[in-house]
This record gives structure tokens, sequence and C-alpha cells, in this order.
């Protein structure tokens, strides 16, 4: 029985007697091995032989000289072939080495079972010479190589190496399958979330098809509560333990939400803390946390969990396909806002913050309303700001830009107003805000007070633009919220709409500083360039202008005031 007695030359493969037609069917037997979606792991890992023989003497010898054979070969072993079985459910294994003539359970019989669970774990059976009879029925039953014992003292280190090759090839297709499966949902997930209209839809089919690929047994999506460290579940699929009413201090979801970052565990079994204690008793060893957002806004987390300890490799698709969903969600909640034409106004107090608007009608002491933000080609943002003044004079000026951080600063003064182009590196409100829709209506400083008014979509997250805000200018408060109906007008509505607004006078100037290049930045006309074109002074251009542009802003933004007697601009 010794390993010692094998031969070198009777050492046949199953491969080498397999009649035509048997590597068809095993491929395509059922079910897939346990292990067969979980990575092969690196060539230098760890070889994790099961021996099984019912000679206990010899079993630990056998033990410890493979082992001296090979430093990757870690062995353990058992004499019962039925508690060999149950002990695979427990502790994984690349190779089962196994003698033929066992009591309850021969080596073929335990083969047969074997197979059953783990079609295409390497498997090599022990015969005694002159048993052709037995060799085939291991053939029959899908072994993956049989040595015949014929007392040769050579043959421990050709069955370590022998061992080491067949768990090689072992390894290397489960790591094609593992490919292949993480390919496949890759591609399954892509069409189900660009498919769905809604977010639910969408997060619910990222959910089941992630348990569907057999890769995890238990997937949820969360989002995290207000004031508190709760995680509330949106949707979920597989064998889910009752995670909504686990403490998440110290869960993979919450430390990706706290990180921004996937958050891997593959140690369950050893935690100390409740989640991951009810984790493992559900039989989970592994967990990932992902971060689901896109372009810096949170939609919540996706938490997956398995049976399987190698995941890491899994971090990168699982983030792909969360960033995925992100996108999806955000565009279907962008398309329903469109559609329904509803928005929502939220109103600051900006009094005594450090929003430019502010800091501009303190240093120039008087009236600013913001008129217009645009991002430049340059990667500058320049922005428009109409001051109420008199007159200006470079210590105005020089206030002004003292009061800002700004790459340049200048003003055009017209009558009793003055125009304020301001270029900075970076926009004055967080990025992040346009990302979900939000316009800014109103920014302005005036006798009435200080305020920011701006306007989202209805499936925006409130909550999440008034806390930019706040983390940017602090002194800021929210003082009202209000729904409305966004009016839809045509290209063409609006323009006759804008045409009978203005005086002839007034249309007549706008054009002519539109043709010149007056609103091109920088000024490719000056205001006086302009007014001696049409044959009038600076002021009277200026005059013109600024009341030319009162009156389409009002039809812009306030479509139900009625218009001002026109004849004095005539």
């Amino acid at each position: 029985m010794p390993i010692a007695s094998l031969s070198t030359e009777v050492f046949v493969t199953a491969d080498q007697s397999t009649p035509a037609g048997h590597a068809e069917t095993t491929a395509q037997s059922e079910p897939a091995d346990r292990l067969a979606t979980d990575g092969g792991g690196p060539a230098d890992a760890p070889i994790r032989v099961l021996l099984v023989d019912d000679d206990e003497d010899f079993i630990a010898l056998a033990s410890m000289l493979l082992e001296a054979e090979s430093d990757l070969i870690e062995t353990t072993t058992e004499t019962n072939p039925q508690a060999a079985l149950e002990s695979l459910a427990e502790t994984a294994v690349d190779c089962i080495v196994s003698d033929y003539r066992m009591p309850e359970l021969n080596g073929i019989e335990f083969l047969s079972a074997v197979r059953k669970q783990y079609p295409d774990l390497p498997f090599i059976l022990f015969t005694g010479k002159g048993d052709e009879q037995v060799a085939k029925r291991a053939i029959t039953a899908d072994v993956s190589d049989y040595i015949v014992k014929t007392g040769s003292a050579e043959q421990y280190a050709i069955s370590a190496n022998r061992i080491e090759n067949l768990v090689a090839q072992y390894r290397a297709k489960q790591d094609e399958t593992h490919r292949r499966a993480l390919d496949a949902l890759s591609q399954t997930v892509l069409e189900t979330v660009l498919t769905e209209s809604t977010r639910r839809a969408i997060e619910q089919g990222l959910t089941d098809q992630l348990v569907a690929s057999d890769l995890y047994e238990a997937v949820w999506i969360g989002e995290p509560t207000a004031h508190s460290e709760e995680i509330a579940k949106r949707t979920e699929a597989g064998k889910m333990f009752e995670v909504a009413a686990v403490d998440h201090t110290e869960s993979v979801e919450a430390r990706a939400l706290a990180s921004g970052e996937p958050e891997v565990d593959s140690t369950l079994v050893d935690r100390d803390n409740e989640w991951a204690k009810a984790a493992a008793r559900a039989g989970y060893t592994a967990a990932v946390g992902v971060p689901i957002s896109y372009e810096g806004i949170p939609y919540g987390v996706l938490g997956v969990y398995t049976s399987r300890s190698a995941v890491d490799e899994e971090v990168d698709i699982l983030q792909t396909l969360a960033d995925l969903t992100a996108f999806a969600i955000g565009a279907s909640e962008r398309r329903r806002g469109d559609a329904s034409r509803q928005v929502v106004e939220i109103e600051f107090d900006i009094d005594g913050s450090a929003l430019p608007v502010v800091q501009i009608a303190a240093a120039g002491g008087c009236s600013v309303n913001h008129i217009q933000t645009t991002n430049r080609t340059d990667g500058t943002t320049l922005t428009l700001y109409e001051l109420a003044i008199d007159e200006t004079t470079e210590n105005t000026l020089a206030a002004i830009e003292t009061a800002l951080d700004a790459d340049a600063v200048t003003l055009e003064r017209g009558p009793n107003r003055g125009e304020l182009s301001v270029v900075t590196g970076e926009p004055w409100l967080p990025e992040m805000l346009d990302h979900y829709g939000v316009n800014v209506t109103t920014a302005a400083v005036d006798d009435d007070g200080a305020r920011l008014v701006v306007e989202l979509p209805p499936s925006a997250d409130v909550r999440a633009v008034v806390e930019a805000i706040e983390a940017r200018y602090p002194a800021v408060e929210p003082v009202a919220r209000r729904e409305r109906t966004r009016r839809d007008q045509s290209v063409g509505e609006l323009q006759r709409e804008i045409a009978d607004a203005l005086t002839d006078r007034q249309q007549e100037v706008i054009e002519t500083a539109f043709r010149a290049g007056y609103y091109e930045w920088p000024h490719k006309a000056s205001s006086e360039a302009v007014a001696e074109r049409l044959g009038i002074s600076q002021p009277t251009f200026a005059e013109h202008f600024w009341a030319a542009h009162r009156r389409i802003v009002d039809r812009l933004f306030d479509p139900g005031s009625d218009a001002d007697d026109r004849s004095s601009d005539r």
C-alpha cells in the first residue's frame, strides 16, 4: 500500500486512456465545482491535498513524505471516505489522493460521490498491480489520474510532481472559468441597468444579476440615513441575513461610505463584531462594500457576500458595475425630471457669508446682482455682476480686487450702474452641483437683503445640495423651499416674446453689440466703439443696452411679469 511501491512506467493519466467522447461528457457535467468560479490563485500558492486511506500509519507517512518532496504541498488526512466528503463542504482543497480498497466506500464509489459535487477537482486513485478492471472503472468515473502500486521506492517525488501538474491545470481552468463568469456578469449587468427606466428597477436588476451569476450568495444596496450611522436597505437578492437590523459601524458597507473606496473583508469568521458574526453565521466568508457614486454624486453602497475567500481580484469589476449603476440612475432621474417639467427652488439667506456677491457688495458699498457664470475653454470661470453705483473710482475696483481671490477683475461703468467681470480658476459654487442639475436663478445683495436662489430637478438630492453649499459657505442658511412647474417654451416663442418686449432702439443696440463682438470675452469691440457705430454717445448706448438686458432677463426668469411702458425708451 505505501506510495513508495509505485512504478514510473505504469504511471498513467486518465486523459491518455479515456475512451472517445469521454472528455466531452465531462465538460458538460453539472453541477459546477464549488471553487470553479473562484480564481485559481498564483502559481506559488500552497497546494491543499486531501489524503484518504483507512490505514492510519500509511496515511501519516504519506503526508510527511509528500510535504518533504514539495514546499507547495500542504496535506490533510482522513481515514473515513464519508467523513472526507463532509469535510469538503467546510475546507477547500486543490487535490484528493485516495486509496481504492477501503471499507464503507471504495475508491471509485468515493470518486463518484466527489464528482457529483466537484466535477473538475483533481482526484488521484491508487490501485494494486493487475487491477486493470479497476483502472477502467476509474477512467469511466472521470478520475484525473490513477497510480498502480508496484513496489518502487522512488515515487514520492513523481507523485508530488504529478499533483503539482494536475493542480496547475485545474487552477488555469478555474482562472479561465472565473474570467468568463466575470465577463458574462459585466455584460448582463450592463444590459440590465441601461434598459431599466427607474432607480428601483436598476438597483433590483443589479442585485438579481449578481446573485444569478453564482459568484455571490447575497447582495444588497443600502443608503445612509440622516443623522445616524444606520444604513437603510433599498433592495436585496439572495440569502440575505437581517442586514438592516445589524450595527454597521464596522461593516464593509459603512467603511466604503466613509472612505469613498471599495472595502474588502475576507476573514469574517475571525471578526469580533456584530456585523461580521451575523454574516459568518449565515455562512459567508468574505464581503465587499462598494460605494455607488458617479461624478461625485452619492447614490448609496453595494454590499456583496460570498462563501468564497478569493475576492480581491473582483473588486475592480464590482466598482465598475457600481459606477455604471450610478450613471444609469442619474440618467434615469434626469430624464424623469426633464419630462415632468417640475423644479424645486431653494432659497438661502447669504448675509455675512463668503459668497463673492456678498464680498463685492461689502467692498463696493453698493447693491450687486449676479448675471451669469460661464465655464471657459481654458478651464477658468467667468462671472458677470451688475453693480448699482453712481460712479466708480480706482479705489472701488481696488477694494473689490482685494476682497476677491480672482485671476482678473474688470469694471465697466454705465449710468447708475457698472458691469463687473471676474475671472477665477475655480467656480464659486461646488462643481458637484452641476451634476445635480442645479441652476442659480438669483444671487443678489440689495435693500431687501442678501439671498441665493437655486433651482434643481425634483429627482435631485436636496439635502446633498444644501449640505454642499453649507460646507463651502458655512454662514449660508436655507430659508425656503418651493416647488413649481417649469414652463415649456419653444425657441421661436421665446424669440418672439423677447422681440415684443424690446423697443426697436433696444433691439438695434444689442444686435449691433452682438455683431461687433461686444459679447465676446475679451470684448472685440468696446462700448465706445459700438456707440460710435450706432451714432450715439457711450452713456446712451449703456442705457439702452442695460434696459434691453433687463427686459430679456425678466422674460427668461419671470415670464409672468407685466411689460413696462416702453414709450420712454424709444
